[in-house]
């Protein structure tokens, strides 16, 4: 969870929409629409939240949408309320019941 006076962390409230390119050194939590590059040690994709674009994680949380590129270097979670479309990489992954994963998937191992 992200405290407010944690550092290295961003959070993207529900309703708000950001383009761009984002290095965070900790903790990146999406509520909102993120389209482009997205690096962080972990990022967490809430049930409202949508990235598109390039992501770039030690772990993923996925409860909401992400499309394209994806990698995760450790390990990806794909709740049942997720969705994962493009091209995915991963170390380890768990797929819950209900949660869907579309397009070219590859294990880094």
């Amino acid at each position: 969870m992200i405290e407010n006076s944690q550092k290295g962390c961003l959070f993207i409230g529900e309703g708000v929409t950001v383009k761009g390119t984002f290095t965070v050194p900790d903790i990146v939590k999406v509520a909102g629409n993120v389209e482009g590059e997205l690096s962080a040690r972990e990022i967490i994709i809430e049930s409202t939240g949508f990235v598109k674009g390039k992501i770039e994680s030690e772990t993923l949380d996925i409860k909401g949408r992400a499309e394209e590129n994806i990698l995760s270097k450790k390990f990806m979670i794909i709740r049942s309320t997720g969705s994962v479309t493009g091209a995915v990489k991963y170390s380890e992954i768990e797929v819950e019941k209900g949660g869907h994963l579309h397009g070219d998937v590859q294990s880094n191992t």
